[in-house]
């Protein structure tokens, strides 16, 4: 499972929980659907995730345990951190051992597990291959603005990686400050393991944003763009959508979810096929796993979420 991979297109990577096993199989089905050759690394974090992705048949997955990421650091923090800060803290560590995985000069690409392409994400790859990190800024619509002072200038739940010395340099000094602090709180210009991002470009060359249209749309910046649906694909202005980040979608059910952040509207024309894509992977788990219980809202984010019958 874990054997060197030679001759890789695109390589991806997250990180994933029993709590986000709906998404983190959704985006694998979206891969499924729109990529052309790929590899997908998944960090199970618990024993319930790695069982049940082991049962439902994925190709072209390498399934990990945190056990061979071989960090005793990281075993350490385990209990000394909640599991979404943990989860953000093996980031920068999966990368680097992902890239361990394939040859020199290859890009690896981090995901987090609510993300969904709607579109071949190859484009990406055609366009962004001069710089050894790359990096998606939130690109913040008019209403949200502010945060970039808070949550930081880039989004770290889509980064490209390539296979070289100066990113793994920047691995190396990301893995650093995250093992020292990382918390889901803004504290002395640190927020979780996001806000270091910006020190990338400052402290290591050939570190650059990531310019393909219609890559890492959120419901932080939605807003500023034009979405619509045009002979069976989604667009965004005049470019394809790639990719959008499902951030605050939270699955209470078969039949609810609740959006818990930022505009926490419907949009019929995105929400449509994740949540196609969503109930297809809730039936498929059920099949191995009839008792798992994946649903659930944080209680901190659960009064101030909309709710949705779906």
């Amino acid at each position: 499972m874990l054997e060197r991979c030679d001759i890789m297109k695109q390589v991806y990577c997250t990180v994933l929980s029993k709590y986000r096993l709906y998404q983190g199989i959704a985006l694998y089905k979206s891969l499924v659907d729109n990529a052309e050759y790929f590899r997908l690394y998944i960090l199970c974090v618990d024993d319930e995730c790695y069982n049940i992705c082991s049962k439902i048949g994925l190709k072209n997955v390498a399934l990990l345990k945190i056990a061979d990421l071989q960090n005793d650091r990281l075993t350490a923090l385990r209990n000394k951190r909640r599991l979404s800060e943990y989860c953000w803290t093996l980031k920068a560590f999966l990368i680097e051992h992902v890239l361990g995985k394939i040859k020199s000069g290859e890009y690896i690409t981090y995901l987090d597990a609510d993300m969904y392409f709607f579109s071949n994400p190859s484009v990406i790859y055609k366009k962004e291959m001069s710089a050894d990190v790359m990096l998606s800024e939130h690109d913040y619509s008019k209403a949200y603005k502010s945060l970039s002072a808070y949550c930081g200038k880039y989004n770290s739940g889509f980064m490209i990686f390539k296979n070289v010395t100066n990113a793994l340099n920047v691995l190396k000094w990301w893995q650093n400050q995250c093992l020292k602090w990382c918390f889901n709180k803004v504290k002395e210009g640190k927020f979780g393991d996001q806000k270091y991002l910006e020190f990338m470009p400052k402290l290591f060359e050939n570190v650059c944003s990531i310019s393909t249209k219609g890559v890492n749309i959120a419901p932080w910046n939605e807003e500023k763009y034009n979405i619509i649906k045009k002979e069976g694909a989604l667009y965004v202005d005049a470019d394809r959508l790639v990719c959008y980040h499902f951030s605050g979608f939270r699955i209470l059910g078969k039949n609810k979810i609740a959006l818990a952040s930022f505009r926490k509207e419907f949009n019929k024309i995105l929400h449509s096929e994740y949540i196609y894509t969503i109930k297809a992977v809730i039936e498929d788990i059920e099949r191995v796993a009839p008792n798992f219980d994946g649903f659930g809202i944080e209680k901190k984010i659960s009064k101030l979420a909309k709710y949705y019958d779906i």
